[in-house]
């Protein structure tokens, strides 16, 4: 009886600090009620129960207790990362290398699709119109008719500068023949001359006014509108139709950009576009034109570019996303994005490692951002090391432990 006392005495005190294995080659059963598959608990306490068999009793409480200490510091519950706890005072950082990489940053921007061939075909002559022979979304090809003049004015001008020409040569021909008889005078004969010529630069110009009395479509493409009708008089210059050119080289993504985008960007680099009408498609182009100078409705500068594969619908107006991506320039000193402590406009916050024992607050310039990564113009220099997770708790001068 005493010898089962003591032994609860010795589980109870010992049931916080440790747990109980199952030793080879020990029957831990033969004295101890346990459970089937033994456990290492630390905060629910496990009770047991002795049993005694006559004399051996002694001989499995002995036992069971030199089993239990073997086993306390198997069964303490410390950990690795309690094993690596930092000292007292020092705070556990995560700590990143200042590198000097070369990147390529990307140019984003929303734009439309646009035709790069904008027609507005007009008559020469002005006068009345006589037929309009295209309507408003119709696909025309080049060189189609789409309107006619009344031509009885312009007919008139044409028969009138015929009969002008045949007369010159009629004069030109009897100046001569009088020449020759002694009777007109050299003077005579090169003003005849002159006036055939005349006649014929005449013909010519009626007969040219004659065929741009017409329109024909300048480009394949598609009427947009139409802006005069049958009937109407057209001055000369005046746009008859509004025409956008539809074949596949015609179409182009024009995008507005600020100038730092502008001036990093170059022609031919490559970008890639998406559209909302087509999710889940990407379309590879290239930069094709630069504006050189800013588009004032926008305030951005204008940039298109050339697709290298086509959606199967095409339609000024689509909206597009776009992503250029500027050649890779020089070499830029970066850090980690979480490096950074405090951001205020272009300068920024970091904490620099000493010694791998403390930390020294540092100002630095930033400048572009690379995902996540950020570029360090002023401050720092690569191979510094600097403070990531963590950084957020520190203070100039703290100590710190460093967490690999």
């Amino acid at each position: 009886m005493n010898h089962r006392l003591a032994a609860r005495g010795i589980i109870e005190g010992a049931k916080r600090s440790f747990c109980v294995h199952q030793v080879p080659g020990f029957d831990y059963r033969a004295g101890l009620d346990l459970p089937q598959k033994p456990s290492c608990v630390q905060k629910k306490p496990l009770f047991f129960q002795l049993k005694t068999r006559g004399n051996k009793s002694g001989i499995y409480l002995s036992l069971l207790v030199l089993a239990g200490l073997a086993l306390l510091p198997a069964c303490s519950g410390e950990s690795d990362a309690e094993k690596e706890k930092p000292k007292s005072g020092h705070i556990p950082v995560r700590t990143a290398l200042v590198q000097e990489i070369t990147l390529s940053s990307v140019v984003s921007g929303a734009g439309a699709l646009v035709s790069n061939q904008e027609a507005r075909p007009a008559f020469k002559t002005g006068g009345v119109i006589k037929r309009v022979f295209a309507e408003e979304g119709e696909n025309v090809f080049k060189g189609q008719l789409l309107a006619t003049l009344n031509l009885t004015e312009i007919n008139a001008q044409v028969r009138q500068a015929e009969e002008g020409l045949e007369k010159a040569k009629r004069d030109l021909q009897r100046a001569k023949n009088l020449y020759a008889d002694s009777i007109a005078t050299l003077e005579q004969v090169q003003n005849a001359t002159t006036a055939l010529r005349l006649a014929e630069e005449t013909i010519e110009i009626a007969r040219f006014n004659q065929s741009y009395s017409e329109v024909r479509a300048p480009v394949n493409g598609k009427v947009l509108k139409v802006l005069l009708h049958s009937g109407e008089i057209a001055a000369p210059g005046m746009p008859v139709f509004a025409i956008i050119g539809t074949d596949k080289a015609d179409w182009k993504i024009r995008v507005g950009l600020s100038d730092k985008d502008w001036a990093a960007t170059r022609l031919g680099n490559a970008a890639e576009v998406t559209f909302d009408a087509f999710p889940g498609k990407t379309f590879q182009a290239s930069v094709s034109d630069l504006a050189e100078t800013i588009n004032l409705q926008s305030g951005t500068f204008d940039a298109e570019l050339s697709l290298k594969n086509y959606p199967p619908r095409l339609a000024a107006g689509l909206v597009a996303s776009v992503r250029i991506f500027p050649e890779s320039g020089q070499p830029s000193t970066v850090i980690p994005i979480d490096a950074l402590i405090e951001v205020e406009g272009e300068r920024g916050i970091v904490y620099v490692v000493r010694d791998s024992q403390y930390v020294q607050r540092t100002e630095v310039q930033i400048g572009k951002l690379y995902a996540d990564k950020v570029e360090i113009t002023k401050g720092v220099k690569p191979g510094t090391l600097v403070a990531t997770s963590g950084a957020a708790y520190l203070k100039h001068g703290k100590k710190i432990s460093i967490v690999r």
